[in-house]
């Protein structure tokens, strides 16, 4: 996942100078929960880590950070290095057939049986300390739930929607930078609601805004098989809804009542002109309709898609090579202070395999740093306090 983050630049995290708080807000789950292991070893700390080992970090506009390189190697060569200096054992090839968790007093508590793939050869590993950080790998979560962890059953997160509306065709490339975004929650009167930058596509819509939503509906979708009804507001900067649309519309009809609806001087209400000549379309209206000639009600009609429009979703997509899993194991059987099972001594987790994950632009590789740090030392504290050196 390193290696082809952004586009093989590497999106290490998000912008460290915003409040931890703020940062916790981009976690549809484990936002209540990342909050202590952030107060600890938060973005702050993890820039002033990652400029340790030699990787400086850029922030862009959007907040996304980057090593200055914009090269994703950057970021591997400093943790293969500082992984290297610890004197961490890297085996490859070498696969994880299973674990066994052992209460007797004798002995290590843990024992992970391998398989040398060339050499066909097995082995175990004997541990009092095993860390999982497997990712959203399906066995890991078998494993989990043989430690007797319970698993949020895992989802889809950051994914494109599929819609085939005429309004859309042919305006793939064509953004808006600030809509209002919303699908059913499930609950009356609640619906899932986000603001920003939408973007159409030659299959639907994307943008930052439709990404964030497909993030915190990712379990209310995939209950509806990824089919539901999105609302559109293409112009929130304009007050007061419907009636405040309406009556700009109408205004323009009054001043500009000798030009073409669809013209090239025609007043499109801060919309790509190109989606505005659609949405005149939609409704059934001719281009070269002159603003004077065309009915009131053709114009509420138009009002109504411009901030009130409803688009049927039929599926989902993928964003570019990003692939989120919302579930994993559940944060209540997680001591989040130390990343240690409440139930089996010795067993800790970091990563995607627990059930956090966030939107786009840096959070999820920040929750791995984070949950990553605060396992690794919970272990070393506890390896100590037990007397071992190994």
């Amino acid at each position: 996942k390193v290696k082809i983050s952004g586009g093989g630049r590497c999106n290490v995290m998000h912008d460290d100078t915003k409040p931890v708080k703020l940062i916790s807000e981009g976690y549809p789950r484990g936002q209540k929960q990342l909050l202590g292991p952030f107060a600890r070893f938060g973005p702050t700390q993890t820039a002033e880590w990652f400029k340790a080992e030699g990787v400086e970090l850029k922030t862009e506009q959007d907040g996304r950070m980057f090593p200055v390189t914009d090269s994703s190697q950057t970021v591997i060569d400093a943790l293969m290095g500082a992984a290297d200096t610890a004197g961490v054992q890297i085996r490859t090839r070498c696969k994880v057939e299973g674990i066994d968790h052992s209460v007797s007093p004798e002995g290590r508590r843990f024992s992970v049986r391998t398989v040398e793939r060339e050499a066909d050869r097995k082995g175990v590993i004997e541990c009092d300390y095993l860390l999982l950080a497997t990712g959203s790998a399906r066995l890991s979560y078998a494993w989990a739930k043989g430690l007797g962890h319970d698993l949020e059953a895992p989802v889809p997160s950051l994914f494109t929607f599929t819609i085939s509306d005429t309004l859309l065709q042919g305006l793939a490339g064509v953004s808006v930078q600030d809509a209002i975004v919303s699908i059913p929650s499930g609950k009356p009167k609640k619906p899932l609601t986000q603001q920003g930058p939408v973007l159409v596509t030659h299959s639907g819509v994307s943008g930052p805004a439709i990404l964030r939503l497909s993030a915190f509906g990712a379990r209310v979708l995939h209950e509806t098989d990824y089919k539901t009804t999105l609302k559109i507001n293409w112009t929130p900067e304009i007050e007061r809804g419907i009636e405040g649309v309406v009556e700009q519309v109408l205004e323009a009809k009054a001043k500009d009542s000798a030009k073409t609806v669809g013209g090239a001087s025609s007043p499109t209400f801060g919309l790509p002109r190109r989606l505005w000549q659609a949405m005149v379309a939609k409704v059934g209206l001719k281009s070269d309709a002159k603003w004077g000639e065309v009915k009131n009600s053709d114009l509420r009609k138009v009002a109504a898609l411009m901030c009130q429009c409803q688009l049927e979703v039929q599926g989902k997509g993928t964003f570019k090579d990003e692939f989120v899993t919302a579930g994993g194991v559940s944060l209540k059987g997680v001591d989040m202070k130390r990343l240690e099972s409440k139930s089996v001594e010795g067993l800790y987790f970091a990563g995607e395999v627990l059930d956090i994950d966030g939107i786009t632009g840096g959070y999820n590789f920040q929750s791995a740093w984070t949950t990553g740090w605060t396992a690794g030392r919970s272990v070393a504290e506890q390896a100590l306090s037990e007397g071992d050196s190994e």
